[in-house]
């Protein structure tokens, strides 16, 4: 029987990875640079393997990486104003509750970076736990973070349901032994996913919590 719920963050309850990619992208094109795409996928859902703007900053000396990085950001900024959770988001929130679950967050995002969001989208409300980057040793793929939130809650990974966006965070959510549904996004849509994920949807609007809780359900026997 399902207790929790845990879902990610970035990509999946508010998009920033393809708000951050767009911005990369658009300043690489002014610098006539190619953006490194490939190390940018491998990048999602953990921490930065390798440092966005380096290949920005090596192809004119004369660049100045702060400047850069203000232009960027102001970019990012000017992109997520306005802007609202990804489609069913909320609505997965509340019936999570109207089913008596366990409502969780596990980012590999620091705690300064989500709790700026939540509270720009009026989303805090909705967790009974929350778990960051500031609260692990290591972030996805290593399982950590989900582990954390198991033992938090007394559970069984068998009694919890991940939702992830990216192939490092699924792969997180199958070292805990806890079913995974990926939502990918228009940034991740592309990548490859283990085969170990329980369930694949293009978004929570297409299916009610409760449906896809008996899917999975009836997928374990």
């Amino acid at each position: 029987m399902i207790k929790a719920v845990i879902f990610d963050f970035d990509g999946l309850i508010f998009d920033t990875e393809t708000y951050e990619l767009e911005s990369y992208q658009i300043i690489y094109k002014k610098y006539n640079v190619e953006f490194p795409l490939q190390r940018w996928y491998e990048s999602i859902g953990t921490n930065f393997v390798f440092d966005p703007y380096e290949n920005l900053i090596h192809s004119d000396t004369k660049l100045d990486k702060n400047e850069i990085c203000k232009e960027r950001t102001a970019i990012f900024e000017d992109s997520i104003l306005q802007k609202s959770p990804r489609d069913g988001v909320i609505l997965y929130f509340e019936q999570a509750k109207e089913l008596g679950l366990k409502v969780a967050l596990a980012s590999s995002s620091t705690k300064k970076w989500i709790y700026r969001f939540l509270e720009m989208l009026d989303l805090e409300k909705y967790f009974d736990l929350i778990y960051t980057a500031d609260d692990v040793t290591e972030v996805k793929p290593n399982p950590e973070l989900y582990l954390k939130v198991l033992e938090h809650f007394g559970i069984q990974p068998n009694e919890a349901v991940v939702f992830e966006d990216s192939p490092n965070g699924s792969l997180a959510a199958i070292r805990a032994n806890i079913p995974c549904v990926v939502v990918p996004n228009a940034a991740t849509q592309n990548l490859v996913f283990d085969h170990q994920v329980a369930m694949r949807i293009n978004s929570m609007a297409e299916i009610d919590l409760s449906e896809l809780l008996q899917k999975l359900s009836l997928k374990q026997i």
